[in-house]
């Protein structure tokens, strides 16, 4: 795991993951909150500049910080939900993850066949989006970004009770207290 390629509040898991002899991880996102403009096409990523990429909370002065003398056609603030893309060797253990990923909370998680192994996808609910104008007051703004926290913090949650079972299955060590969100937040 590179440093900067990885998001650090991720290493612990992916470190106890891949310990396991029967994983490995090859992509993940602890979750984040993105500000997106595009002066084309919003489907377009690659013509897509990232005015913000936060994996923790944000705050409504942020927000007006990266809007600051932009002018896009397309403007959007997204919440995502953690991700996780696991290597299982074994089909028994593959289908326990998704198992326990749901149980968790992660509802669209399931298994994808691969030539190496069984491919688990570890993911909640997409994720939510906003279109954005620019000129929006500093209370809309401020609704928009509490609930851009709330679904990036619901999602961390859903991690923390996916790491507990994972323990309590034996298929990871312990993380001992590993938090992947400030407790203060909530």
């Amino acid at each position: 795991m590179e440093k900067g390629l990885v998001d650090e509040e991720l290493i612990d898991l992916l470190l106890a993951l891949n310990e396991n002899e029967n994983l490995f991880t090859t992509s993940s996102c602890a979750g984040r909150i993105t500000i997106g403009c595009n002066g084309k096409n919003p489907e377009d990523k690659r013509g897509t500049e990232h005015l913000l990429t936060s994996h923790s909370p944000i705050s409504v002065y942020d927000v007006f910080k990266a809007l600051d003398g932009k002018r896009c056609q397309w403007l959007w603030i997204k919440a995502s939900h953690p991700l996780l893309d696991i290597g299982v060797k074994d089909i028994d253990l593959a289908m326990k993850l998704v198992s326990l990923a749901k149980t968790a909370g992660f509802k669209y998680s399931g298994i994808q066949p691969s030539n190496c192994c069984y491919r688990v996808i570890v993911r909640g609910s997409d994720n939510i989006q906003y279109p954005l104008s620019g000129r929006e007051n500093g209370h809309t703004i401020a609704k928009v970004v509490s609930h851009a926290n709330r679904f990036l913090l619901n999602g961390k949650l859903k991690l923390v009770r996916f790491v507990g079972l994972l323990e309590d299955e034996g298929i990871i060590n312990s993380l001992e207290d590993t938090l992947f969100y400030d407790e203060e937040l909530l």
